[in-house]
């Protein structure tokens, strides 16, 4: 079978994940009851869509070779690494491997350059924490001599807990512990790992679908995701009047996870509702990611 067929349906994958897929994930409101198996349907959506790109122009690129996919990649392989690269190589063909290697290419620079800025700022960022920190909270958290009620986390390797001195002012106790125990749970469950690979894609391919939707889907759902982190600890009915009390909180350092990040309206009536989470939403959600990975892989294997 010519690669020219799973070519144009690997294409059309990637176009149906980056555009109508993504929009319909944007407005699910199932997403709400499993938080974190939606950042991992998101997550998948971008892998799958890059491989079926990626797969697509090495199809086209093996054409040439008849030997099938696997074989034509070998074929491939060993003419770029024997000195005659472009030996044989057709419009299409070099069209193919253009659009496979800019692919690689291009994110890859983009996700080295986001993460190295993105890095560093958040270690400055730290730093200053620990230089303009008066005194540190009892659970540990770094206390900010501010009047705005605000509190967030850097993330890290030694990620930073950050807490003013207007929130402790606002809150009693049990809403203060239930604010740290939100914001140890992007701390503890790596949030801002998940978050790298999104930071910047928007403002490179903002005519994608997937990257205007996904970067701010994502934040909203870690919220969600922490607030679920706090529950699990904490008074339920705290943290619901913590989020209102400090909902007109202050500007944040943008390389921080905020409290009252994301839509707080949407996320104190998910925290009132009687139950927020849904084992087979869950097992649905994962399923659909698992099928949405293995479906590019199956195409190219099959060829």
């Amino acid at each position: 079978m010519t690669l020219y067929v799973p070519a144009a349906l690997l294409a059309a994958t990637a176009v149906v994940l980056l555009g109508p897929a993504s929009a319909l994930l944007a407005r699910a409101r199932w997403v709400e009851t499993a938080p974190r198996a939606a950042v991992g349907l998101w997550q998948t959506i971008g892998i799958s869509a890059l491989l079926s790109g990626a797969g697509s122009g090495l199809c086209v690129a093996t054409e040439r070779y008849h030997a099938g996919f696997v074989g034509g990649l070998g074929r491939l392989f060993e003419g770029l690494t024997s000195g005659r690269p472009l030996e044989g190589l057709g419009l299409p063909d070099a069209l193919g491997l253009t659009l496979a290697a800019d692919l690689a290419v291009v994110l890859v620079c983009l996700l080295g350059a986001v993460t190295i800025r993105t890095v560093r700022t958040r270690a400055r960022h730290r730093h200053l924490v620990d230089l303009l920190s008066r005194r540190r909270h009892d659970s540990g958290a770094a206390v900010l001599d501010v009047r705005a009620a605000v509190a967030y986390c850097i993330p890290g390797i030694k990620p930073r807990i950050v807490v003013s001195e207007g929130a402790l002012d606002l809150l009693d106790k049990t809403e203060v512990d239930a604010v740290l125990a939100h914001e140890r749970g992007h701390a503890h469950e790596r949030h801002g790992l998940v978050m790298l690979p999104l930071v910047g894609i928007s403002k490179v391919f903002g005519f994608v679908p997937y990257a205007r939707l996904a970067p701010p889907a994502v934040a909203a759902l870690l919220e969600m995701a922490a607030d679920d982190y706090a529950v699990r600890r904490q008074d339920r009915n705290a943290l619901v009047s913590a989020l209102v009390s400090m909902a007109t909180a202050g500007a944040l350092p943008a390389c921080s996870f905020a409290l009252t990040g994301g839509s707080v309206s949407r996320r104190v009536e998910r925290l009132v509702r009687p139950s927020t989470s849904s084992a087979r939403t869950v097992l649905a959600a994962s399923g659909a990611a698992l099928a949405l990975l293995a479906l590019p892989l199956a195409i190219l294997l099959a060829v």
